[in-house]
């Protein structure tokens, strides 16, 4: 089963930088899942470290993300109860897969504004209100994408729907475009969320009908370019990367990952043969782009490749290792959290932590995580910390080592609340989604 629950600088700024409390999109500011300079406690409870819970109407796994001194939080909101299962009531029951949930009555897609100080609700919108076209997977929800913000504008995609809007900080809108509902693979709902850098506003809309990558300029929701390959469906997210100079966009789709121009959308290379899709988004740094993914029936693929590579980068059958691909192996790749590079060392989480040299893709430990649950949301380097929350709302705090070492495991929640979206950081306070509520934890 192939699920992501959990996703750029030509023109001058148009819009507000970023400052140095916010996480303004999904997995930060560079879309890297590092915040350096935040102080986060290492161990917390329901009594200790708990700013404030606030319940969150509806159901989304999209993350909070905070800017310009407040945080915005997606989600889709029925007449019901549209809480979504867990890993064992939900993807582990195969009676599932083939039975999309779909409701009878329309949704309404709203976004919320939360004060980071007390988490009051400063204002909702309802983006859009209407029947959903295809159903989603059980444990999916129809709010998965997680908006990207600035100081004075919100951007909002919902899949479902097919719905891109822009909005003022104050809730108002700015503009709207409509792509259509976006039909994937089994129903089982989307997930790719927008990518904001310089102005330019990325969408990858990657299904069972089309597959595009589209640059929006971000003051108009006006194309710049778009590029097509072939249809399928992927739920990762855009990556920005500077590759020998040129700034890329890395758009990782059905069996293959391409880089295009963030100028012109021009191809510049690409990595086809991968035997699975993307339910998570890759990782990058100055010395190459790593991934690691899988699904049920594939061989979970990791790779890293070098910067400087123009071209197909596509190594001969039987071949593991070429000048653009460092290495490559199997047995290695998570299926729904992103991974994160720390200095020299590649990050994969699931059920388990497994830590490879990014370099050589040596594994330096593979260590089943306590608690016996999976993780799903992706994980934020604090430091030389690791957090990850898994599905239960526990915590765990990782030392970014080469060797496996748990320094805190808190939970949070009453305990019968799922927990699949990716935590986010608002100046030194961590934020928790799940299914029900948002949790702020701070000194």
């Amino acid at each position: 089963m192939r699920l992501v629950l959990a996703a750029i600088c030509v023109l001058p700024l148009a819009l507000p930088a970023a400052g140095a409390a916010d996480w303004p999109q999904f997995r930060g500011g560079a879309a890297l899942g590092h915040a350096p300079a935040a102080r986060l406690p290492v161990a917390w409870s329901n009594e200790q470290h708990l700013a404030w819970r606030t319940a969150i109407p509806g159901s989304g796994w999209s993350q909070p993300v905070v800017a310009g001194g407040r945080i915005y939080v997606t989600t889709a909101v029925s007449g019901g109860n549209d809480r979504p299962k867990n890993s064992t009531s939900g993807v582990m029951d195969f009676s599932t897969l083939g039975r999309p949930s779909l409701p009878k009555d329309a949704l309404e897609w709203r976004v919320l504004c939360l004060d980071p100080t007390d988490g009051r609700v400063l204002w909702s919108t309802t983006v859009v209100r209407e029947k959903p076209t295809f159903g989603k997977h059980a444990s999916n929800t129809y709010a998965t994408e997680t908006p990207c913000a600035t100081a004075d504008t919100i951007y909002a995609f919902f899949g479902a729907t097919g719905t891109l809007v822009a909005l003022d900080r104050d809730g108002g809108e700015r503009w709207r475009r409509e792509f259509g509902p976006q039909k994937t693979t089994n129903q089982f709902g989307t997930g790719s969320s927008p990518t904001l850098h310089d102005g330019r506003l990325l969408l990858q809309l990657y299904n069972e009908k089309a597959a595009t990558l589209f640059c929006l300029d971000a003051a108009t929701g006006k194309d710049l370019w778009k590029a097509d390959r072939a249809k399928g469906t992927s739920w990762a997210t855009p990556v920005v990367w500077t590759n020998a100079g040129t700034v890329e966009v890395l758009a990782a789709g059905d069996k293959s990952l391409i880089a295009y121009g963030l100028a012109d959308g021009l191809e510049r290379w690409r990595l086809e043969d991968i035997d699975t899709s993307f339910a998570c988004s890759v990782v990058a740094d100055a010395e190459g782009v790593y991934f690691g993914t899988s699904s049920p029936g594939s061989k979970s693929p990791a790779a890293a490749i070098a910067p400087g590579h123009l071209g197909d980068l596509t190594p001969p059958k039987g071949t593991k290792q070429t000048p653009a691909i460092r290495w490559s192996r199997t047995k290695s790749g998570a299926g729904m959290p992103s991974p994160v590079v720390v200095g020299d060392l590649l990050f994969f989480f699931g059920n388990t932590a497994t830590c490879l040299d990014k370099r050589t893709g040596a594994e330096k430990f593979r260590k089943r995580l306590p608690g016996g649950t999976t993780c799903v949301g992706s994980p934020l380097v604090i430091g030389d910390r690791i957090y990850l929350v898994n599905e239960k709302g526990t915590t765990l705090v990782l030392r970014a080592g080469d060797a496996y070492q748990l320094l805190g495991e808190s939970t949070i929640g009453p305990g019968d609340e799922v927990f699949w979206a990716t935590p986010a950081v608002a100046g030194n306070a961590l934020l928790i989604r799940s299914s029900d509520a948002l949790y702020c934890i701070r000194e």
